[in-house]
């Protein structure tokens, strides 16, 4: 099992014979069992500070040094997204692309990809196996191990962009170590307040620490007066043209006989002709507006990108990126959706998308009402709160927890959700409460999963149809 949430694999790879390589599974085990892992063990595993990928990339003489063209994503929401946005994009123009995401979903090659294939087992085996000899820092940070290893990869691949999308924050995060052409940081609002800080001015200083003298910085979302100022001010400092993308492009929904496209607006007029993404959730036309952005800011500095090109990047994320979890859809009939939204924002990016399918579930339906199932779980060092506040009374609930250590139980989640008049069953697993509301679900209901990408991870690893 390859996924996110890979069970105990009791091996270490520096105990083993010298003569013998180990495999893949051996050493995927080793990497998410021996080294401390944010995704699994939350908090714990978060190294303040770059000594540690330094003390890396400098023993693998210096990977970081050669990518090629960087561009460096940040932000709370939609980071993700638009990265791989913009890896679509250079990759229908031709350009060797590498991408470095996370967390990831199925496999743990899915985080290091070039030109949407993810690393090769073998180079995963021999780039552990070669940071595993770095004398000067013992045991890093799973990310810290990762990144290092990603930088190798691209290096040794000769790309000519790489878009690099943080962990967590910005100014300490280990991809922070490079120099980039192009910083983009989608919005701030409130996650991980424990490790950035317990202010939304706080959190943006955090993320705004991968501005660079002279590099060119797009904000995707206009701040409030007190975030804005810190990005306008560090702006200033290192001499940064700075581009607010919700001020130059908007995008509209237009509905089609069977699907939907977006009419761009840039600068108040709209475009000739329509996008098409296949990228399906609402909530993605402010992250294309923010790719559209970084288009026009690499043609500023030379890049030669051409328009249609951009709209088959944007058409084909999935398909040449590997992207999955954003507003997935599974089937029809119940019509089955993951979504990887984990947080305040995330979780109200996808309410009114979910009440306008039931609107349209309500047409198709001649009897009863379509009804929602939430198959929910989340992680122990949330805002359980802030979510819970948001969702709907009148769903179905199916409380679970994923199986990392890092978990709230279903139990404490179920009754956590009673203080919000959310009600529903507890199950043991995310598979077995997905199973149960596909079940229990009428032919025009909508089945969702969400609350963590580690729900979305254990659906897709099943391959749940």
């Amino acid at each position: 099992m390859e996924n996110s949430v890979e069970g105990s694999i009791e091996i270490s790879i520096s105990t083993m014979p010298n003569k013998r390589i180990p495999t893949y599974k051996e050493t995927l085990g080793w990497l998410l069992e021996q080294l401390p892992m944010f995704h699994r063990v939350g908090p714990a595993a978060y190294r303040q500070g770059l000594d540690g990928i330094q003390t890396l990339c400098r023993f693998i003489h210096h990977p970081e040094r050669r990518l090629g063209k960087v561009i460096h994503v940040a932000g709370t929401n939609g980071k993700g997204s638009v990265s791989h946005m913009l890896a679509a994009i250079l990759q229908a123009h031709g350009y060797r692309t590498g991408l470095f995401t996370s967390p990831h979903l199925r496999d743990f090659r899915e985080r290091i990809r070039v030109n949407g294939q993810p690393i090769e087992e073998e180079r995963v085996v021999h780039w552990v196996s070669r940071l595993q000899q770095c004398p000067d820092y013992p045991q890093p940070s799973f990310f810290e191990f990762t990144t290092a290893m990603a930088f190798a990869h691209f290096a040794e691949s000769e790309l000519d962009f790489v878009v690099i999308e943080t962990g967590l924050g910005g100014r300490l995060d280990s991809t922070n170590i490079v120099q980039p052409v192009l910083t983009l940081i989608t919005h701030i609002d409130w996650d991980h307040m424990n490790l950035l800080g317990n202010t939304l001015p706080m959190i943006a200083a955090e993320k705004a620490g991968i501005m660079k003298r002279g590099v060119p910085l797009i904000l995707g979302r206009t701040q409030v007066e007190e975030v804005q100022s810190i990005f306008e001010n560090k702006a200033h400092e290192l001499r940064c043209l700075l581009y607010n993308a919700d001020q130059c492009y908007r995008l509209k929904k237009v509905p089609l006989e069977d699907s939907y496209a977006w009419r761009v607006e840039r600068n108040g007029k709209p475009g000739s002709h329509l996008l098409h993404c296949d990228l399906l959730g609402d909530y993605q036309a402010e992250n294309l507006g923010q790719a559209l952005m970084a288009v026009d800011v690499l043609r500023h500095m030379g890049e030669d990108l051409e328009d249609e090109k951009v709209l088959q990047g944007l058409s084909n994320v999935s398909g040449l990126t590997g992207l999955q979890g954003r507003w997935q859809i599974w089937g029809h009939h119940p019509l089955r959706i993951t979504d990887v939204a984990h947080n305040q924002e995330g979780i109200r990016a996808i309410l009114d998308q979910i009440q306008s399918t039931l609107i349209r579930l309500s047409q198709e339906e001649e009897g009863d009402q379509p009804q929602a199932h939430w198959v929910l779980g989340m992680v122990s060092d949330k805002d359980h709160d802030a979510v819970l506040a948001l969702l709907p009374k009148a769903g179905h609930y199916y409380f679970c927890a994923p199986n990392i250590p890092r978990a709230l139980p279903a139990e404490v989640l179920s009754e956590k959700a009673k203080s919000y008049h959310l009600t529903g069953s507890v199950w043991p697993s995310v598979d077995h409460a997905w199973r149960a509301a596909v079940s229990a679900a009428g032919k025009f209901d909508l089945v969702i999963a969400t609350g963590s990408f580690f729900v979305v991870a254990e659906i897709n690893h099943c391959g749940q149809n």
